[in-house]
C-alpha cells in the first residue's frame, strides 16, 4: 500500500522493529476504520509526517474528511483530548477517535495549503501568533501530560546524551538548556494547554476560519515554551539563527504579538535548542545538530546580555 514518503523514511528508527510491525497492520486498521466510520480512505497526504499515517476521506453522505493513525508514541496520547478541548475553536474539529489505536477522524482544511506558502514572514507571524493565543487555555484533562513532566523527562535524557558523547563544541549552552528544562516548569506561571508543535506547517487555510490548526503534541503548562518553532524555523526546518541582534529583534516581535515576556521565551527557547541538538546529534543528523546547538550558543549571550 501507498505509505507517507516522511513516514517510510523513519520506520527504521523505531526501537525493536515496532515501525516495520505497525506498517504491516496498517492495511487491518484501514478497513477497520472504514467499516467502523462509515468512510472511504483515499491515498495518503504526501509526503505527510514522521509518526503517521493520514489521508483525505469522504462518508458515506459526501462530507470530506480526514483519517490519521499515528505510530504509538509519548507525544501522541493527547492529541484526541486537545482537539476535544478546542472545540474547533482555531483548530480542527475531532469528528471521531480511537484512543487504543491512535485513531482520530477529523474535520478537513479546505482547500488546506499550509500558513507557509504566505510568503510575508511579518504576514505569517501575525496569523500565527494570533492563532496560537486562541489556542491557549484552561485544561485540566489527565490524559495530556504536563510541560513539567515532559521537561524533567527530556532534561535527563539530554544530560546522559552529553555525558556519553564526544561533541564538537563546548557544552555550555547545553548545560544551562539543561538546568532550565529543570528549573522553568517550576518557576510560577500561568499554565495553559499548549498545541506543542505549533509551527506554519501546522496551520492549513480554511473555509470555516480562514486558518486552522493540526496535529497538536499538546502539553499543559507555560505558554513561553509555545513560539519556539515560531523564532527558528524557515520554510519547515530549522534555520541558521544569524547574529544575536536580529536573533532578539525577532523574538521581542514574536513577544510583542504573542502577549509574552521576551526573557521568559528566550530561556524556553535556549532550553529547548539544547535538547533539540542532542537529540538530533543522538539521531545521526549532525547538521540539525549543529544549527540547534547554534541557537542555544546565541540565545545564551542574548539572555547573559
Amino acid at each position: 500500500m501507498e505509505l507517507p514518503r516522511e513516514l517510510l523514511a523513519s520506520l527504521d528508527g523505531y526501537p525493536d522493529g515496532l515501525g516495520r510491525r505497525w506498517v504491516a497492520e496498517l492495511p487491518a486498521w484501514i478497513a477497520a476504520a472504514e467499516e467502523r466510520w462509515g468512510i472511504t480512505i483515499g491515498p495518503p497526504f504526501q509526503p505527510g509526517g514522521v509518526t503517521s499515517f493520514a489521508a483525505p476521506a469522504e462518508s458515506s453522505s459526501g462530507e470530506p474528511c480526514v483519517y490519521k493513525i499515528t505510530v504509538p508514541h509519548p507525544e501522541a496520547l493527547g492529541e484526541a483530548d486537545a482537539l476535544q478541548a478546542y472545540e474547533g475553536d482555531g483548530a480542527v474539529r475531532l469528528l471521531a477517535h480511537e484512543p487504543d489505536t491512535y485513531e482520530v477522524l477529523l474535520e478537513r482544511a479546505t482547500p488546506g495549503t499550509e500558513l507557509w506558502d504566505v510568503p510575508d514572514d511579518d504576514t505569517r507571524l501575525s496569523v500565527a501568533c494570533d492563532l496560537m493565543r486562541r489556542l491557549w487555555r484552561p485544561c485540566d484533562s489527565s490524559a495530556i501530560t504536563t510541560l513539567e513532566a515532559a521537561a524533567s523527562a527530556w532534561a535527563d535524557v539530554t544530560e546522559r546524551r552529553v555525558m556519553t558523547t564526544d561533541l564538537p563544541w563546548v557544552t555550555d549552552p547545553i548545560e544551562r538548556g539543561i538546568d532550565l528544562l529543570r528549573r522553568l516548569p517550576c518557576e510560577p506561571h500561568e499554565a495553559v494547554l499548549i498545541h506543542g508543535d505549533f509551527h506554519p506547517g501546522n496551520i492549513l487555510s480554511a473555509d470555516r476560519e480562514p486558518w486552522l490548526a493540526i496535529d497538536p503534541k499538546p502539553l499543559v503548562g507555560d505558554p513561553a515554551f509555545e513560539p519556539m518553532q515560531l523564532l527558528s524555523q524557515r520554510g519547515g526546518r530549522i534555520a541558521e539563527p544569524g547574529d544575536a541582534a536580529a536573533v532578539e529583534e525577532r523574538l521581542v516581535l514574536i513577544a510583542g504579538m504573542a502577549g509574552l515576556d521576551p526573557a521568559r521565551i528566550g530561556l524556553w527557547s535556549l532550553a529547548r535548542a539544547a535538547e533539540w541538538s542532542m537529540w538530533s546529534w543522538d539521531h545521526g543528523d549532525t547538521i540539525d545538530a549543529a544549527i540547534a546547538y547554534t541557537w542555544a550558543r546565541t540565545l545564551d549571550t542574548i539572555i547573559d546580555r
